[in-house]
């Protein structure tokens, strides 16, 4: 099932770049960056740094996101930008209808694949491995009840990775460009999501708005991203009407800018 209506990025530049000496310092995290239609990954390895930029091909053709990138990489490696040449990878983001059926099984990759950098794609190999090995079917009167268990459990577990993937867009305060415009429109947002920041106007995400033991996300995983992007509840998630909006923006102090 194609989840570009949801999330947008769907192309990616890649570009090694080797480190000027063997003494020169490593980032120990990765740096992400947000673009006009996207974003960039900077991941500091032992001998060199892997960037790339994912951007949406709807948004931005492939000469602007192109020049992003090199105006990026030109701030650590100077005219060197210049002359690079990157390689274009393709994104088809989606994950299968069914992942269980009969005794085969999609596991990483071939379950789905969303956005680059995504580490619970990690994690949902640790619980489907954790799911095959403990509920293998006893014999095939069962197996299509086990088949369904699996697919149940994993349609909700990548329902919720895209969720928590498109909260980073949607609590985004940038509108300078469609692409962050449109990714705020609530045609664009699903229900579940939709649903839980209609209650976060309110409160903080909580631990009772979820369904499962096992969560992909807990509710801290949702304050740190809405704090950390300092999300102000009602007034910017455009999901209350502009009277709603004005009234509670006249409730707000007034800063100095």
């Amino acid at each position: 099932m194609c989840k570009k209506d949801i999330l947008f990025i769907d192309t990616a530049l890649a570009v090694q770049i080797p480190y000027d000496s063997a003494d020169s310092s490593i980032a120990s995290h990765t740096i992400s960056t947000a673009q006009e239609s996207g974003w960039i990954w900077d991941i500091g390895l032992r001998t060199r740094r892997g960037v790339g930029h994912v951007y949406s091909s709807k948004h931005s053709s492939q000469e602007r996101a192109e020049q992003l990138l090199r105006d990026y990489l030109a701030e650590s490696i100077g005219d060197k930008a210049k002359d690079l040449s990157f390689r274009k990878i393709d994104i088809n983001p989606g994950v299968r209808e069914k992942f269980r059926v009969n005794n085969c099984v999609a596991v990483g990759m071939s379950a789905g694949f969303l956005e680059p950098l995504e580490a619970s794609a990690l994690v949902m190999i640790e619980l489907a491995c954790a799911s095959i090995s403990e509920q293998l079917p006893a014999n095939r009167e069962t197996m299509d009840i086990v088949a369904k268990s699996y697919n149940d459990k994993f349609q909700y577990n990548w329902d919720r990775v895209i969720d928590f993937l498109k909260l980073h867009y949607v609590a985004s305060k940038r509108a300078d460009s469609a692409f962050w415009r449109d990714n705020r429109d609530p045609e664009t947002i699903p229900e579940s999501l939709q649903e839980l920041m209609s209650l976060w106007q309110h409160r903080s995400p909580s631990e009772y708005d979820f369904q499962r033991k096992r969560e992909m996300f807990s509710a801290a995983s949702y304050q740190y991203v809405l704090y950390g992007m300092d999300y102000n509840h009602s007034i910017e998630t455009g999901f209350v009407s502009d009277d709603v909006q004005r009234k509670a923006a006249n409730c707000l102090p007034k800063t100095s800018s």
